[in-house]
């Protein structure tokens, strides 16, 4: 847990006494006070597209998607974020996103304002810049995959993004249904199963389920997405 636990009181005992631990900044206490757990159930909706944005959230467990609503219907999946990631940042006042929960999600939930009138000092604020900065560079990539590589390539980079972030390069569990990659990949849920099942007939996956995914041949796989 993020909240500290109160210290019980300790018997008397003639050992002797551990050296006192140095309070921790106040500024990080605030964050911990004011912070708010939450979770959300499976296609819940952690916020929507116009709604006020207060807070910015960090991913204890499960995954989340964010999306928007394109103007003919289309919806288009933009991120998913995972255990550690904070997402909710906006650069005014509104969220221009809707975030939902895939499955079961625990999130703790940070006031933004707290955020912003917080000092460099504050070990919180590093880690926010660091994970600000791993989002950027993912966003970058998105663009790049949407932008130049064909529906194979795509789907190939989307299997080694989904390697690298969760660290199962043996058998990957995909926590999104293969709707969500096509709308993530930019694809029609036909080409992503019809990609899914060229890669198995080159012997560079093997498709467990229709969500486990074991990789057979890394560097083909990361051949194939460049």
């Amino acid at each position: 847990m993020l909240t500290p636990l109160p210290v019980m009181d300790l018997p008397q005992t003639q050992m002797p006494l551990a050296p006192s631990v140095p309070p921790k900044p106040r500024e990080e206490t605030e964050f911990h006070t004011s912070s708010v757990p939450l979770n959300f159930a499976r296609n819940s909706e952690i916020f929507a597209e116009g709604e006020a944005a207060g807070y910015v959230y960090k991913i204890v467990s499960g995954v989340v998607r964010v999306s928007k609503l394109l103007p003919d219907g289309r919806r288009q999946i933009s991120a998913f974020h995972l255990p550690g990631d904070m997402f909710g940042f906006e650069v005014d006042d509104v969220h221009h996103v809707s975030a939902e929960a895939i499955g079961p999600v625990k999130v703790i939930a940070y006031k933004w304002q707290n955020l912003l009138s917080a000092t460099s000092s504050s070990s919180f604020v590093h880690e926010l810049l660091n994970r600000t900065m791993i989002g950027l560079r993912q966003t970058q990539d998105h663009l790049l995959l949407l932008g130049r590589k064909n529906a194979l390539e795509r789907l190939a980079a989307f299997l080694i993004e989904m390697v690298r972030r969760t660290g199962s390069e043996q058998s990957l569990h995909l926590a999104m249904p293969r709707h969500d990659i096509a709308d993530y990949l930019g694809l029609t849920l036909e080409t992503v199963s019809r990609m899914f099942a060229e890669l198995k007939d080159a012997g560079i996956i093997k498709l467990e389920s229709a969500r486990q995914v074991s990789v057979l041949d890394m560097p083909k796989l990361e051949a194939m997405a460049t």
